[in-house]
C-alpha cells in the first residue's frame, strides 16, 4: 500500500475540477474586460485624433475668416478705388471734350465771323491730312489757266480753308522742269514778305506736278482796273508802292519775275498786294549777272528782253512803268495795233503822256521807262525817294500798317 500510487477520489477530481473552472472564469472575464478597455481606448485615441484635428482646424479656419475679412475690406477699397478711378476718368473726359469744343468753336471761321469778332481763322482738324499728296485734296473749280498750266481752288479734306494749286502737266525738257523748281523755291522764299503770293507745298507724281500756295481771295489788279476805270492818285501810290516793296525783295535775292502785269498782282480780301505767279522768274541775277531768253507779255516787255542782248532786274522796273501807265489810263504807253509794230515802238519811239498826268507822275514814267536799262530808275538809284511817293510812310507800309484806298469785292468761292 506504502508503494503504490494513491489515485485520487472521485470526490477530490470534482473539486479539483471545480477549482480550475473557478479559477478559469476571472480569466475570461479578464479577456472580455481588455477587449472592451482596448475598443475604449481605440474610441478615445480616436476621440482624441478627432480633437487634434479640429483644433488643427480651427487656425486654418480663423485664418480663412481672417483673410475673408481682409478680402471683403480690400474688395471695398478697390471698389471706392475704382468709384475714384471712374470719377477722374470721367472729369477728365468731361474736360477733354470741354477743350475740344472750346478749340473747334475758335477754329470754325463761321462762328468767329457770328461772334463779332471779325477774325476768321482757317479750320484745324485734330489730324490734319498729310498737304503733300494730291488724293488729301477737293478740288472745288478753276481760278484761271495759262501757258503752263491751270490753277485750281481746292482745299484738303475735312477743312475749310482753301488753298490755291497750280497744276502742270510734266514734260522731258530739262529747261521746262527747271522752271517748275525756280517757282517752287521763289514761293518758298516769298515768305519773307507780306507783298509777295506764299507757297505751302510742292510735290509730284507720274504725270503732274503741283503747287500748293495761299487762296487770295481779293481778285487782281486787273479786275480792280475793269471795275473802277482810271485810278485815283492815292490808290496808285498805295499800290504800287506795295508792289515796291514786293520787287525789291525779290531782286535782293537775285530773282527777277519777268512777267509783271496787273492780273498777276492779286489782292487780298482786305485791299493789299500780292505779287503772284513766278512761273518765269530767273534766278541768280545779282549785280553784273545776265538772263537771257524771251520771257514775258509782250506789252510788258522791255528793250532789253526784245532785242535779246541779255538783261536784269531792270525789265521788272519797265513793266512795273506799263502797269502805273495802265493804271492811270486803262491803255498802253506804246502802239498796239500789230505785235511788230509794238517792239517797234518798244525799242525806237517815246510814249504819249496825257496832259492830265501831274508833273511828278510824268518824270517818275520817264526815268522808269528809259530805253538804257543801266540808266533806268530802279536799277539805278532810289525809286522810294521820288518825289510822286513823298507821303508814304515805308516802314509802316512795310508794316502793314497803312490801310487799303478800298476794299476789293471777294470771289465768292464758298464750298456747298
Amino acid at each position: 500500500m506504502g508503494g503504490s500510487k494513491q489515485t485520487p477520489s472521485r470526490g477530490l477530481t470534482r473539486k479539483r475540477k471545480m477549482k480550475e473552472k473557478s479559477e478559469q472564469v476571472p480569466k475570461n472575464i479578464k479577456v472580455i474586460r481588455t477587449k472592451m478597455e482596448d475598443k475604449n481606448l481605440h474610441q478615445e485615441e480616436q476621440a482624441k485624433e478627432k480633437n487634434s484635428k479640429k483644433r488643427a482646424r480651427e487656425p486654418t479656419e480663423a485664418h480663412r475668416l481672417k483673410h475673408k475679412k481682409e478680402r471683403g475690406e480690400s474688395s471695398k477699397r478697390i471698389k471706392v478705388m475704382t468709384n475714384k478711378e471712374e470719377e477722374r476718368s470721367h472729369n477728365s473726359r468731361a474736360e477733354h471734350e470741354k477743350k475740344e469744343k472750346s478749340r473747334k468753336r475758335k477754329a470754325d471761321p463761321a462762328e468767329e465771323e457770328a461772334s463779332g469778332s471779325g477774325v476768321k481763322k482757317p479750320c484745324v482738324p485734330a489730324k490734319k491730312p498729310n498737304p503733300h499728296k494730291i488724293k488729301n485734296y477737293e478740288f472745288h473749280m478753276e481760278l484761271g489757266n495759262g501757258t503752263f498750266g491751270k490753277v485750281m481752288l481746292a482745299s484738303l479734306a475735312n477743312c475749310r480753308e482753301q488753298v490755291a494749286i497750280k497744276v502742270m502737266q510734266k514734260k522731258d525738257q530739262q529747261a521746262y522742269v527747271n522752271m517748275i523748281l525756280a517757282e517752287a523755291r521763289t514761293l518758298r522764299t516769298s515768305e519773307g514778305c507780306p507783298f509777295l503770293c506764299r507757297g505751302y507745298a510742292a510735290f509730284q507724281t507720274k504725270l503732274h506736278a503741283f503747287l500748293v500756295m495761299e487762296r487770295v481771295r481779293g481778285g487782281n489788279l486787273q479786275d480792280l482796273i475793269d471795275m473802277e476805270g482810271q485810278l485815283t492818285r492815292d490808290s496808285i501810290i498805295f499800290y504800287s508802292a506795295e508792289v515796291i516793296v514786293g520787287l525789291q525783295y525779290l531782286h535782293s535775292r537775285g530773282i527777277v519775275h519777268r512777267d509783271l502785269k496787273p492780273p498777276n498782282i492779286l489782292l487780298s480780301a482786305e485791299g493789299h498786294v500780292k505779287i503772284a505767279d513766278f512761273g518765269t522768274v530767273a534766278e541768280g541775277i545779282f549785280p553784273g549777272m545776265k538772263a537771257y531768253g524771251l520771257f514775258g507779255t509782250y506789252y510788258f516787255m522791255a528793250p532789253e528782253i526784245l532785242s535779246r542782248t541779255g538783261y536784269d532786274a531792270g525789265v521788272d522796273w519797265w513793266a512795273f512803268a506799263v502797269m502805273l501807265y495802265k493804271m492811270a489810263t486803262r491803255r498802253y504807253p506804246f502802239s498796239q495795233n500789230s505785235i511788230q509794230k509794238l517792239i517797234h515802238s518798244v525799242m525806237y519811239e517815246q510814249p504819249l503822256f496825257p496832259v492830265n498826268f501831274s508833273s511828278d507822275f510824268r518824270e517818275l514814267l520817264q526815268e522808269l521807262l528809259e530805253k538804257n536799262p543801266n540808266k533806268r530808275l530802279g536799277t539805278t538809284g532810289d525809286i522810294r525817294q521820288h518825289q510822286f511817293y513823298r507821303s508814304v510812310d515805308w516802314t509802316a507800309l512795310e508794316n502793314m500798317k497803312i490801310s487799303p484806298p478800298a476794299k476789293p469785292r471777294a470771289v465768292s468761292t464758298s464750298l456747298q
